[in-house]
């Protein structure tokens, strides 16, 4: 149950990233373009600066994108590396029971291969073991 509950938080989680990673894309373009439409505004007497100010633009949206991809390629190997860890847990707790299936056998093996010691002793010896 803690492992099913701590799964479906992860995906959740997961979930949660890539959505706020699609919020931050569309607030990112919203801004961009109204920036975008102020340096129009500007008077032409200044070309060069709208110019350099639409060039600075251009490598902020550069930079944006890369690291939006960056955060991306991270928030999907975070996904798959927890889809493997609910399959590893899954593992874990298979192996766990069949250990203690193992084991409840192996001791009841033990006994019985005791009990059947102990009446071959007293079979060999005619004694009577109280």
């Amino acid at each position: 149950v803690q492992s099913v509950s701590a799964t479906v938080c992860n995906m959740a989680v997961t979930a949660e990233s890539f959505r706020w990673l699609d919020i931050l894309e569309k607030e990112f373009d919203k801004a961009f373009v109204d920036l975008d439409l102020l340096i129009g505004d500007l008077d032409s007497d200044e070309p060069e600066m709208v110019y350099n100010a639409r060039q600075k633009m251009a490598t902020l949206s550069s930079c944006f994108a890369q690291l939006t991809h960056k955060a991306q390629t991270i928030f999907q190997n975070n996904a798959k590396n927890e889809a493997e860890l609910v399959n590893m847990r899954a593992e874990l707790v298979d192996t766990k029971t069949r250990n203690q299936c193992l084991e409840e056998e192996l001791h009841t093996v033990l006994v019985q291969l005791h009990t059947a010691q102990l009446k071959q002793l007293q079979g060999d010896d005619g004694l009577t073991i109280k």
